[in-house]
């Protein structure tokens, strides 16, 4: 529903672009020569008292203009008309992602990372999704001494997880090899978090010698599913933040570098980009993380398998150009599942 009269809508939105473009506190003045004398100074200064009233603007100085809040941002994005391609030269920077061959997920994110940044000019973030999700690829078995094995984990999408395990006894490798073969078979395609159910079910029909180390596998399991909150995040381009006029003081810098390293409250927080896919922009205050108050994020989902779904985005100051950046952002997202779905 509309909450705004039309010349309060016009008015408000021309503040917000003018902000986002220039930075500074905007004036009744500036608006009327802007908005072609369409309205005198003196009724764009009552209708500025009113959207104050409402707080969609705040002013920052006694004798200064105003400044859009996090609310008038939020109005601002919920009803903003956004291409759905980027410019045509930042298509062609993300579309030369497509052209090296990737081997690992790894390479891929380090690499999504990098370009985001780059064509954005904001800090880019890219978190893996959570193993959970994943699906299985296959197991690899690597006799590191008499009883012991490492056991390699392995992903559709090239994610690679370890874990020693002590089999307790001597296994030779056609053994080995037996038993790679038949989980290779078995359970490839199989999301890891169902993997660990369906060992049990092999476990209570199976009586032979498999029976050892498929408990020590699905115990294994067990293991990196809890740790499925402990992923990657790729950050490039924090010193981008420093050149923008918001993050001239030092010690609010300081901050948000602290709360860029806090890695798991960063997760929690993306995590909650997860419930919905596409496009999401977290909004200064709207964060839980109060070293991020000053910044926006805007994020969207990628695309391992239908139910697998990583998250990347940019991190900048409040008033970011959401028309140029939204696109972007949702175009390298889908670049990456693109990328990912060939590997």
């Amino acid at each position: 529903m509309e909450i705004l009269k039309e010349r309060e809508r016009n008015i408000l939105l021309y503040i917000i672009e003018d902000y986002i473009n220039h930075a500074e506190p905007v004036s009744s003045r500036s608006i009327a020569k802007g908005m072609m004398n369409r309205w005198s100074s003196a009724t764009i200064r009552n209708v500025m008292v009113d959207l104050e009233k409402m707080g969609f603007l705040y002013k920052p100085h006694a004798a200064s203009g105003r400044v859009p809040t996090n609310k008038a941002f939020r109005y601002y994005i919920d009803r903003l008309k956004y291409s759905e391609f980027p410019r045509k030269k930042e298509v062609m920077a993300l579309e030369g992602m497509l052209k090296p061959r990737y081997h690992y997920i790894e390479e891929v994110m380090v690499d999504a990372s990098r370009t985001l940044a780059a064509i954005s000019r904001y800090t880019s973030i890219v978190v893996e999704p959570k193993i959970d999700t994943m699906l299985f690829k296959e197991i690899e078995f690597v006799k590191m001494s008499k009883n012991n094995i490492l056991v390699v984990f392995v992903t559709s999408a090239g994610t690679v997880h370890t874990r020693y395990v002590d089999a307790g006894e001597h296994l030779d490798m056609d053994f080995l090899m037996t038993m790679k073969m038949y989980l290779n078979k078995r359970f490839e395609g199989i999301p890891f978090y169902a993997l660990k159910w369906e060992l049990e079910k092999d476990l209570e029909h199976d009586k032979t010698r498999f029976n050892v180390i498929l408990s020590k596998i699905k115990d294994s399991i067990e293991t990196i599913l809890e740790a499925k909150d402990k992923r990657e995040i790729y950050i490039d381009g924090t010193s981008k933040i420093m050149g923008f006029p918001e993050f001239a003081d030092i010690e609010s810098l300081k901050e948000l570098f602290k709360a860029l390293e806090k890695k798991e409250k960063l997760l929690r927080l993306l995590d909650k980009c997860l419930k919905e896919e596409g496009i999401n922009v977290i909004l200064g205050i709207e964060s839980d993380i109060k070293e991020m108050k000053n910044v926006s994020i805007i994020t969207s989902t990628y695309k391992i398998t239908d139910k697998s779904l990583g998250i990347l985005g940019v991190i900048g100051p409040i008033r970011m150009d959401y028309s140029r950046i939204i696109p972007i952002v949702n175009y390298t997202a889908k670049t990456v599942s693109d990328i990912i779905r060939t590997m």
